[in-house]
């Protein structure tokens, strides 16, 4: 993800093809949410629309963490529950598996690798949880199949109030086992 960004930003693309702005009205979905609970209020039913008021307000905001196709390397895992414990943030972990582009394999079989690799993401994630577990921090995982960036565009428009993304560094795992140096990268999502 940082490459493509280095990218765009050095010209190596077009920047029309690639360039998707999409706004978020949260004052909007905020306002309307109201109106429900209002509507709710009038049609005599005070509870529920106590229940929708405070659930918008009690939504914490959250970290979104996307691992490397089928793991999350342990710097990584530790930054982002610092940065949870500290920020007051949940924690979603994110693993993309992208499918093989050929046609050559039957929907069966593209099943039965979906299956495998959802299942070592859920064995990867199982550290992350029980440190978020150990911590009181909430923590929910996804797997989803495809680009990473549709992955995370995905989560953005499903789970409210994301506000940072937390990946594994655009290096091989070879030089992070090495002890050289790298930073995690860490993103602002915009609405």
């Amino acid at each position: 993800m940082l490459k493509k960004i280095k990218k765009l930003v050095k010209g190596g693309r077009s920047r029309k093809e690639d360039l998707s702005v999409e706004r978020r009205d949260l004052v909007r979905e905020h306002v309307e949410e109201h109106m429900v609970a209002a509507t709710l209020a009038e049609a005599g039913l005070h509870r529920d629309a106590q229940e929708l008021v405070q659930a918008g307000q009690l939504a914490r905001r959250k970290v979104l963490l996307v691992g490397r196709e089928d793991g999350i390397s342990d710097p990584v895992v530790h930054y982002a529950v610092g940065f949870a414990e500290r920020m007051g943030y949940e924690i979603v972990a994110l693993n993309v598996v992208p499918l093989p582009g050929d046609s050559s394999r039957t929907p069966a079989a593209l099943e039965a690798i979906v299956r495998e690799y959802e299942k070592s993401c859920t064995e990867s994630v199982k550290k992350l949880q029980e440190m978020c577990a150990a911590r009181g921090i909430p923590c929910t995982h996804v797997f989803k199949t495809g680009t990473v960036e549709d992955g995370v565009r995905e989560i953005h428009d499903e789970i409210k109030r994301i506000e940072f993304v937390i990946s594994e560094p655009d290096i091989p795992r070879e030089a992070m086992s090495r002890g050289e140096p790298w930073v995690v990268p860490v993103y602002s999502l915009a609405h």
